[in-house]
């Protein structure tokens, strides 16, 4: 299962770099990728049943076990439950079942996004065996961007490559890194970073 998660989060972030307006938002990202994943899974594996309730193991929105250093609970992008379904809790409720993975997206987002994403899937509260992150950028001319959801490539808020590497240094969380800048000012392509090593999926690549 969690190789297929990998292999589909690396699909999907290629998918990104080549065309990246498949998707205005990134909640629509979000949708993009969960039809994807479920349609990656076998059928015998995409659904469970909890207290005699069908259930799909990929939950969108599904929410944290806990406020993980926040005020209140908060919910995951992408949640995948690990199977045989189990509570954390003594409860029957639907709403703390085991994770085996979550995904999280950012498109671009700046470095306290990501900074929040590494802190939360490492609370020890986190209730989730593995992490993943996806760290978009869609990139156009400044003055004339295609979209009003794109950034300059001049954006000071832009993480480099080189700064997720470090800041996935010690942590066990893997991340994603795409890039599809329409200028031609910063490489695009996507590479996997994971505790402070950056490996190229596909790089030196034009969307």
């Amino acid at each position: 299962m969690i190789e297929t998660i990998r292999n589909t989060i690396s699909k999907f972030c290629v998918g990104f770099v080549h065309d990246p307006y498949l998707c205005y938002t990134e909640h629509g990202q979000h949708a993009l990728f969960y039809c994807m994943l479920l349609a990656e899974l076998p059928e015998q594996n995409r659904y469970a049943v909890w207290k005699n309730q069908k259930v799909c193991v990929l939950q969108k929105e599904y929410p944290t076990a806990g406020p993980l250093g926040k005020p209140q609970r908060q919910h995951w992008d992408i949640a995948v439950l690990k199977t045989p379904l189990e509570s954390i809790r003594a409860t029957t409720s639907f709403d703390f079942l085991k994770l085996l993975a979550v995904v999280e997206f950012g498109l671009n987002e700046a470095k306290t996004h990501l900074e929040d994403d590494l802190s939360r899937l490492c609370h020890k509260q986190a209730n989730l065996e593995n992490g993943f992150i996806v760290h978009l950028y869609r990139l156009s001319e400044s003055g004339a961007l295609f979209s009003g959801r794109d950034w300059s490539p001049a954006s000071p808020r832009i993480v480099s490559l080189e700064k997720i590497r470090l800041l996935s240094a010690g942590t066990p969380i893997e991340i994603f890194y795409g890039m599809s800048d329409s200028t031609g000012t910063h490489e695009t392509g996507v590479w996997r970073i994971k505790d402070g090593l950056a490996n190229p999926i596909v790089s030196k690549l034009q969307p």
